[in-house]
């Protein structure tokens, strides 16, 4: 081999490590964790085979999946980098990344039988495959719409005596949710929507489509593209990015409107026309800023840098936060309206996540008095501080507060999550558990805490995903116990796959 042909050997070796893929990761109802559509969790890491690809082999059941009728949907990204997602391709095994990922939707398939199924990709090639066999579902049957746009319906989550049922608003079995196929291949439905309606009441709507009664075969908005649908976008499976959301948009006027949907082309219209939201500025909210939850106080909003970033320049004090500790509780909005959700933290310091249920909010804490410049990124879905703060991004205690008797002393009615005597116990750092007498006959309101932060991090159970299982998302109402007589009960709640339970330990 020349002089020549030994450097050109050597530079195509560099640039093809260089652009190689380190790390994969498998997100979906096939994992059994309550961060399973989070590529930031290291649950979701799938096993380099040294060829460039990758795998992962689960356990499938004919009775599992979001639906318990061995039904899954999955999608993949590489290095956890939301800017690389890959999603199913037009053909089966086919994946679309990029700017065509938006075009593309989950896998969606049927196991045969319950079995340990392989399952592996190839970013290179973009490609995937899943052996044994199973029945990839590629035709649209049927398309449902739901969310906000139902303004009598329940906002209660309940069981059906097989699966948790998210509440009638958002459950995609609902018949008047589904919608009717015309003679050129759109669907549609007729909605009576109100300048009054809403979930803020405000005229402002949140939706997402679903196919085949499946809320992970989803579609969503994005945001800057009116009309522009993204493919899976379930209320749970959103993939993550800053404009990716649901399809959120105004009415000024009541009355009923229709809307179209293309799916194939992902598109859609209604008629009369709506008002869409643009995604033209950003706020930061939490208690770094006055008022700190409402978005559009001017005191939130951020700058532009003329570089597609913005930043705010926030006062922070190491006595300060809700703990009186320097610590802080923030996270980000857009164009001053929580109807197109917060952008937090999804598990990977300086990496934004736009995705209920799972998304959390920021936490950090300082240790000087000053001036602290934040700066988002939406197009790469990054944060920084300057100068840098101390990141807080594991649960490493849990508090459970509510109405309960022996809470009483907590000054806050047994909502002071700061009180010691909330904290709970854990050997592996993952359960966590707390003995508290009850009183037979009557219904208690609970919830947990993470870190002594207040309630800048909580979980309990989101009435809008259709799992029974602790979400961190936004602020969701307290969990009810009825309790069925007089004792001792155990209270646990695991923090990786978000199960909880209460249970009578001693009668009294």
């Amino acid at each position: 081999m020349n002089a020549f042909a030994r450097i050109f050997s050597l530079l195509f070796f560099f640039l093809s490590v260089a652009g190689a893929t380190e790390t994969a990761q498998l997100v979906g109802t096939v994992r059994e964790n309550r961060s399973r559509w989070n590529p930031f969790s290291p649950d979701n890491s799938m096993e380099a085979n040294g060829k460039g690809s990758f795998k992962t082999t689960l356990r499938l059941s004919k009775t599992g999946g979001r639906n318990s009728d061995g039904i899954y949907a999955l999608r993949f990204f590489a290095d956890q980098d939301l800017r690389k997602v890959f999603k199913r391709g037009k053909k089966v095994g086919e994946l679309v990344t990029g700017e065509d990922s938006a075009s593309g939707g989950n896998i969606v398939f049927r196991v045969p039988s319950d079995g340990d199924y392989t399952i592996a990709f190839d970013p290179e090639k973009s490609s995937y495959s899943i052996s044994p066999k199973v029945e990839e579902i590629e035709k649209i049957s049927s398309l449902q719409i739901n969310g906000f746009v139902h303004d009598e319906e329940g906002s209660t989550e309940c069981f059906d005596g097989i699966r948790t049922r998210p509440a009638e608003k958002w459950d995609e079995w609902v018949p008047s949710h589904e919608m009717s196929k015309n003679s050129d291949g759109s669907w549609s439905i007729s909605l009576k929507l109100s300048a009054t309606g809403g979930h803020e009441k405000n005229g402002v709507y949140q939706c997402l489509l679903s196919a085949n009664n499946n809320g992970d075969w989803g579609y969503g908005g994005i945001l800057g593209k009116p009309g522009k649908l993204a493919g899976g976008n379930g209320y749970e499976s959103r993939v993550g990015h800053i404009e990716e959301s649901a399809i959120v948009f105004r009415v000024s006027h009541d009355g009923v409107y229709t809307l179209t949907v293309w799916p194939e082309e992902y598109r859609f219209e209604f008629s009369p026309r709506v008002e869409f939201f643009q995604m033209m500025h950003f706020q930061v909210d939490g208690d770094s800023v006055p008022d700190p939850w409402n978005p559009s106080a001017p005191s939130h909003d951020m700058e532009p840098d003329g570089n597609g970033r913005w930043t705010k320049t926030l006062r922070l004090s190491k006595n300060g936060g809700g703990a009186g500790n320097g610590t802080y509780v923030m996270n980000f909005s857009i164009d001053g309206n929580w109807a197109l959700d917060s952008i937090g933290f999804g598990g990977k310091w300086g990496k934004t996540w736009h995705s209920a249920p799972q998304e959390h909010n920021i936490l950090f804490q300082v240790q000087e008095d000053g001036d602290y410049r934040v700066t988002l990124d939406p197009e790469n879905g990054e944060f920084t501080f300057d100068p840098p703060v101390s990141p807080i991004t594991e649960i490493s205690s849990l508090q459970i507060c509510g109405d309960f008797d022996q809470f009483a002393g907590d000054g806050k009615g047994g909502w002071n999550s700061l009180d010691p005597m909330h904290d709970m116990q854990t050997q592996d750092g993952r359960l966590f558990t707390k003995l508290l007498r009850l009183t037979g006959g009557k219904t208690y309101n609970y919830r947990f805490a993470c870190n002594r932060s207040g309630w800048g991090w909580s979980l309990a159970d989101y009435p809008y995903d259709g799992y029974r299982s602790l979400a961190s998302h936004g602020s969701p109402p307290p969990i009810l116990f009825h309790c069925p007589r007089d004792g001792d009960y155990l209270f646990s709640a695991d923090i990786v796959s978000g199960d909880y339970s209460a249970r009578l330990i001693k009668h009294r």
